[in-house]
């Protein structure tokens, strides 16, 4: 009997030290996986990563940077959500760090909610306000919440912070853009394509700021380098048909503009940005296909539609021009080159009495049109209306117009002193 006790105590004794073992030994082993997780995480390996963080959390739950860096991996993995649960039980357990805001902040703003994204972020900088990462990603949630210039103050706060986050630099870039300030855009982007070795997007964004601009030859040359990155960019292709269009050269826009089409045969824009350039080319009946087949693929194309009327002035098809500046005016009643040029068509086709309010929209749009005057004035004549008419000659001589002098000789001499 005494024999018997004696195994089971030395049994009982055996297991506790097992147990006790154990124990002491989970740390460790929680501690090694945690540091796996990390290497893993280091070479961008989530999965495998958050497999190691899992085990060191189960191990050791009382450790906030396992549960911290579980979520990281967990963000890794696009699960935004599952990483705030681990964002917030690192925060229960450290309330002081401030990373833990920071990328549970980022998390939520990745998933739009971003009255809970601010709150964290605006919590991350108060604990560390000289954190470039901090004012960086709050720069990104301004900026998606439409708050441009508070993510451009965010945004410089993060560049004085590190100048060397050529992130910044770019996102802020974005930031001016949507603000129309392309020159400040294209100073960031100045800044980060000297500091990298740029992708074609920097230069595609960067050429489309200087086609903004009116600098044709920056963007041509920027645009140029895009598509030897990438040839399979409708976009990048299309603007630079537009700049080359813009720079009067028609054979290469439409070159460049085809490309595009053959990427995206529905690439509507495209279309009417080549009509435009046949157009200025005075190839005025292939300018009308490309127009056609903009406005099959987007009927309420403005400028297709006011181009092809344009084109159909210069075929001398009158009615066919009076028709669609009158489908322009019917979708934009503010869209006043439409009213002169349906009024100088009407005028062609002798409906001068028509042609007149046409006029009148034209000229109280922009008064200080010599053309629309003397145009008006020959209506005007023609109506009867020889006072309306002169007055009108001489307006138009007034601001620069020479061949009104001739006009008024013939049909103001009593007033021509």
């Amino acid at each position: 009997m005494m024999k018997s006790k004696s195994i089971l105590i030395a049994l009982i004794a055996v297991v506790a030290v097992a147990i006790f073992g154990y124990f002491m030994m989970k740390p460790r082993l929680a501690q090694k996986n945690y540091n796996q997780g990390l290497a893993l995480l280091d070479s961008l390996n989530y999965q495998e990563a958050y497999d190691k963080f899992d085990k060191a959390v189960k191990m050791n739950p009382r450790i906030a940077d396992y549960y911290y860096h579980r979520a990281i991996a967990l963000a890794g993995l696009d699960k935004n959500s599952e990483a705030v649960e681990d964002y917030s039980k690192a925060i229960g357990l450290d309330s002081t760090n401030y990373e833990f805001f920071l990328y549970r902040g980022v998390s939520s703003r990745k998933m739009n909610h971003y009255d809970l994204a601010l709150a964290d972020l605006n919590k991350a900088i108060a604990l560390n306000d000289s954190s470039s990462k901090a004012y960086y990603e709050r720069g990104l949630l301004n900026a998606a919440m439409m708050n441009f210039d508070e993510s451009i103050k965010d945004y410089n706060r993060s560049i004085e912070l590190d100048g060397t986050n050529l992130e910044a630099f770019y996102s802020r870039g974005e930031s001016f853009a949507n603000l129309s300030d392309f020159k400040g855009a294209i100073a960031d982007y100045d800044k980060m394509i000297e500091g990298s070795n740029a992708t074609a997007d920097a230069y595609k964004k960067r050429g489309i700021f200087k086609l903004k601009i009116q600098d044709y030859d920056g963007a041509v040359k920027d645009l140029l380098i895009a598509t030897e990155k990438n040839q399979t960019d409708k976009e990048v292709l299309y603007n630079l048909g537009d700049a080359y269009s813009n720079l009067k050269d028609y054979n290469n826009a439409v070159k460049y503009i085809d490309k595009a089409l053959a990427i995206d045969p529905k690439y509507d824009i495209a279309y009417g940005i080549k009509g435009g350039a046949l157009l200025r080319k005075g190839d005025f009946k292939a300018a009308i296909q490309s127009f056609d087949k903009a406005i099959s693929l987007k009927p309420d194309y403005l400028k297709a539609i006011y181009g092809r009327g344009i084109c159909k002035a210069f075929l001398k098809d009158y009615k066919g021009s009076i028709a669609d500046f009158t489908k322009v005016i019917a979708l934009d009643k503010s869209y006043t080159q439409a009213y002169y040029n349906r009024a100088v068509s009407k005028a062609i086709l002798e409906n001068h009495k028509d042609a007149l309010p046409d006029y009148d929209v034209a000229i109280n749009a922009d008064p200080k049109n010599p053309e629309a005057y003397y145009n008006r004035a020959i209506s005007r004549i023609n109506v009867q209306d020889t006072k309306g008419g002169c007055e009108d000659f001489r307006k138009a001589l007034e601001l620069g117009y020479k061949p009104a002098e001739q006009m008024i000789n013939i049909y103001c001499p009593k007033t021509n002193n």
